[in-house]
């Protein structure tokens, strides 16, 4: 009797000890860009020659932590990221060595899949949390341009790239003592050889029963690559964001 008490009672012990925690993330945001590209060509505007305009996408996060003091914490990302756009060019340009005439109608299109993975260290865990640590970001992207030449013949023309991105990563989390609303700040960053890539989300968010909860900010993009595989770009996009959270 005496063992299966102590059984029971080194299971509840099991059951109830933090021994692998973290939070999931599932997010919608709006995007709208500004700057330029270039492929083979002419530099060309975003806005104005591509007719990108702001978009909606999606994203999802997993945060793994452990009480391992050495070993790090992981969190792995997923964010979709596109734009079309759609009218009259008003100025000839050229875009992967194909010339695109001026007033003809072109049809643009921006693919981008971007995968995290981060490993980091807690070095705060109170009512002010901070992370530090590292993160690969591999982008998987396209753009695609179609539209007419000066005989007025149709072109189409794509540049894809596929890139692994180090960078730098930090979060921090502030809770409001009393209450359940936090303020938190997360973000990549790294620039080096004239490429500078950055993310981050500016946010607030309330807690409800369990660890589940909603969070609302603002969320930025800083895109700037030297001819990588034969593009590059100098572009920022930016709008508003909301998720839902569980901190579990």
């Amino acid at each position: 009797m005496k063992k299966t008490l102590a059984f029971i009672a080194l299971l509840s012990t099991f059951s109830t000890a933090d021994i692998i925690g973290g939070e999931l993330n599932l997010g919608f945001y709006t995007h709208a860009p500004i700057g330029t590209a270039q492929y083979q060509g002419d530099e060309i505007s975003l806005e104005n020659d591509l007719k990108w305009e702001k978009e909606n996408d999606i994203f999802a996060k997993i945060y793994i932590e452990h009480p391992l003091p050495i070993v790090p914490n992981i969190k792995l990302g997923y964010t979709n990221f596109g734009h079309v756009g759609a009218g009259n060019v008003n100025k000839n340009f050229q875009f992967g060595g194909k010339n695109f005439n001026v007033n003809s109608n072109v049809d643009t299109n921006f693919d981008l899949k971007m995968y995290d993975l981060a490993l980091y260290y807690e070095i705060l865990d109170n009512w002010l949390n901070l992370d530090i640590g590292v993160n690969v970001k591999y982008l998987d992207g396209q753009i695609a341009v179609r539209g007419e030449d000066i005989n007025g013949l149709i072109v189409d023309e794509s540049a894809n790239f596929q890139v692994p991105i180090p960078m730098l990563y930090a979060k921090a989390r502030f809770d409001v003592p009393t209450t359940d609303l936090s303020f938190q700040v997360e973000g990549n960053y790294v620039s080096y050889d004239g490429n500078t890539f950055y993310d981050a989300e500016v946010g607030a968010r309330y807690t409800f029963l369990l660890g589940f909860g909603v969070e609302a900010g603002y969320k930025t993009m800083k895109l700037k690559i030297n001819d990588v595989d034969d593009l590059s770009m100098n572009s920022e996009f930016s709008g508003a964001y909301g998720k839902l959270v569980w901190d579990f």
